[in-house]
């Protein structure tokens, strides 16, 4: 579990114990992009008062004041899809597994112990943000003209590498820059299918998006020159 923790700074939450030490819970982020159908950790380390053994962890969200918390591994929605992981060095990492868009919710880590009184739920706990892959682009450009296509988010993801898709087949001679893709002097043989993903998570594709190019004929000469290779791709 140590390799998945960030080395970022922590936002903490205390509180003095009935032992004379403190209670803390941090967080490496308070809140977190993560991809429709992907696997997301919320990391953190805590502490506890001495003399308290921890008998549980577990994730919880959106905690009722007076309502003891819900194991969310234990409800019909989470089931299979969330663990709770701890080591030695009191660090901690929340897994969900096959994000939702209705997992967007305020995440919680969970301490009980072998005294009744004395258990505690960190905050401010960890926003998670879900979101799938667009393409924006134009629908149609005419030859010989530029044309820029960007794989969308609606939120930001911790430094994504984009990878870029043409018929289902990965582009490697494309100038691609951020999340851009960026076709320059646009011939026929741009027509096609474009899509996104994210390195990481390949599988999880944006929906493609069909791109056509509309030939221009300078002569009637040009005119059966490209005729039969000035074409629309139908999507993949």
């Amino acid at each position: 579990m140590g390799s998945r923790l960030c080395n970022q700074l922590f936002h903490a939450s205390y509180v003095s114990g009935a032992f004379g030490t403190e209670w803390s819970v941090k967080y490496n982020q308070q809140e977190i992009c993560a991809l429709k159908g992907s696997t997301v950790f919320m990391n953190g380390t805590f502490t506890h008062p001495e003399g308290l053994t921890v008998t549980e962890t577990f994730s919880i969200i959106d905690p009722v004041p007076g309502v003891e918390p819900t194991d969310l591994s234990k409800g019909p929605d989470y089931s299979g899809r969330v663990e709770c992981l701890t080591d030695e060095q009191k660090r901690f990492s929340l897994k969900l597994s096959d994000v939702m868009k209705k997992d967007e919710h305020q995440f919680y880590f969970r301490i009980i112990t072998n005294v009744e009184i004395e258990r505690w739920v960190g905050t401010p706990g960890v926003q998670l943000r879900v979101t799938e892959l667009h393409v924006e682009a134009p629908e149609e450009v005419t030859e010989g003209e530029t044309a820029d296509l960007t794989c969308k988010t609606t939120c930001s993801l911790t430094d994504p590498t984009f990878i870029w898709y043409k018929n289902g087949r990965p582009l490697t001679t494309k100038t691609i820059k951020n999340n851009q893709l960026h076709l320059q002097t646009v011939s026929s043989e741009d027509a096609g299918s474009y899509s996104c993903a994210v390195g990481g998570s390949q599988h999880l594709h944006s929906t493609a998006h069909s791109l056509r190019v509309r030939c221009e004929f300078n002569s009637f000469f040009s005119f059966f020159l490209k005729v039969n290779k000035c074409r629309t791709l139908k999507m993949y």
